[in-house]
C-alpha cells in the first residue's frame, strides 16, 4: 500500500510539473491560455476575437484523463528505474 501511495504522489507531482512547464499564457497579448501536454485539456480564450464563444473557457475532461494517465505511466517507469538502481546497490 505504501508503494501505491508513493506512485500516486509521484504521478501528481509529474502531472503538475509537466502542466506548469508546458502551459502557454498569452492573455496579455490577445492570445489564448492553454494547459496540457501532450493534449490540451484547458483553453481560456481572451483578447479580441471574431465570433467569440459564449463561455471564455473550455475544459476537455477526456484529454485531462489521458494526460493524467500519461503522467501515471511516466511515474511507474521512474519508480521501476529507481527500484532497479536501488537493488543493484544492495
Amino acid at each position: 500500500m505504501k508503494n501505491v501511495i508513493q506512485i500516486l504522489i509521484l504521478t501528481i507531482i509529474i502531472f503538475v510539473v509537466i502542466t506548469l512547464v508546458t502551459m502557454k499564457i498569452e492573455t496579455p497579448f490577445d492570445g489564448n491560455d492553454t494547459y496540457g501536454f501532450p493534449l490540451t485539456f484547458h483553453i481560456k480564450w481572451s483578447g479580441m476575437c471574431f465570433e467569440c464563444p459564449e463561455n471564455p473557457t473550455e475544459t476537455y475532461y477526456g484529454y485531462l484523463l489521458i494526460d493524467f494517465i500519461i503522467a501515471f505511466l511516466i511515474s511507474i517507469g521512474i519508480w521501476k528505474i529507481f527500484g532497479k538502481l536501488k537493488s543493484k546497490k544492495s
